[in-house]
């Protein structure tokens, strides 16, 4: 009887960290890894929500443990990164999800310093430290390991309203690609995949508060029909990429970045985040707020 090798994949027994591994593309990454046969930690602020994906991995036969972390504190990346290993033995695969606005959309006229630094630091600072630790860890323990960044699509597309984000995310993509050429003498790869919309908790919760923020309805209704694939992204199809990147199929593989966004960035359609949001620091000039 023909089975699929398990050389395929190369997973079985691997072991794989993936912060923001509570919910949305972090938990799509970490049950797609578990799926392939990958032992996870899980990362997260949400204990709540990490322990739930917990329970899930290990109800599929595979070990999960939650490690709560705050992946913008150096201290706390380290400690996460010496717990995941102490639990699970070994760090194979490491997988980058941590990453948002630190601030509601809003226009660059509007955009202040602290609120640019924070969202800069939740995105690239957060993929910088977390990355640094883990190669370490790797490396120290001889380990050919994988490194998975998540970055996003406002990255490559310029759009209003985020552009600390896009930035950010712009700079995730660059940085994987130079850890990638710093770290391929040690055997480890680094990749970055780069998401469009997509449905998730969170995505769902604005949703619902619709009559307080109509613009985010509008543009999640928009996003919806924007992808050539007539859809949002599911966290699940992103998590495929993941087992991709951290397997033997990608083994001649590194400083790349590979979009999950159902096609919409080969396209003009993606909807504007924010929709047309007027500048408050405008609101002096006669007449522009009717324009």
């Amino acid at each position: 009887m023909f089975t699929i090798s398990d050389e395929l994949l190369g997973l079985t027994d691997a072991t794989a960290l993936v912060t923001g591994g509570a919910m949305g593309i972090g938990r799509g990454c970490a049950l797609r890894l578990a799926q392939a046969g990958c032992h996870i930690a899980i990362a997260d602020v949400n204990a709540e929500h990490a322990a739930a994906t917990a329970r899930e991995i290990e109800a599929i036969g595979r070990r999960a443990v939650v490690v709560e972390a705050d992946v913008r504190d150096e201290d706390s990346v380290r400690e996460m990164v010496r717990r995941a290993i102490d639990a699970l033995g070994s760090l194979d695969v490491a997988c980058n999800v941590v990453g948002n606005l630190s601030h509601s959309p809003k226009p660059l006229l509007d955009l202040t310093l602290d609120e640019w630094n924070a969202t800069v630091h939740r995105n690239m600072g957060t993929t910088f430290l977390c990355t640094k630790v883990e190669a370490l860890a790797m490396i120290e323990r001889g380990i050919a390991g994988r490194i998975i960044n998540v970055a996003s699509s406002s990255g490559v597309v310029g759009g209003p309203n985020v552009s600390d984000y896009g930035a950010a995310n712009a700079g995730v993509i660059h940085f994987t690609k130079s850890a990638a050429m710093e770290l391929a003498r040690f055997g480890l790869r680094v990749n970055c995949i780069i998401p469009g919309t997509h449905e998730t908790e969170s995505s769902r919760a604005r949703a619902a508060e619709g009559d307080r923020d109509p613009n985010m309805k509008r543009f999640r209704e928009l996003a919806a029909k924007a992808p050539p694939l007539g859809r949002l992204g599911d966290p699940l199809d992103t998590g495929g990429l993941a087992v991709f990147l951290a397997s033997n199929l990608s083994s001649y593989v590194t400083g790349h970045g590979v979009f999950s966004d159902g096609g919409v960035v080969h396209t003009t359609a993606r909807p504007p985040v924010g929709l047309d949001m007027m500048p408050a620091a405008l609101a002096h000039v006669a007449g522009l707020a009717e324009r």
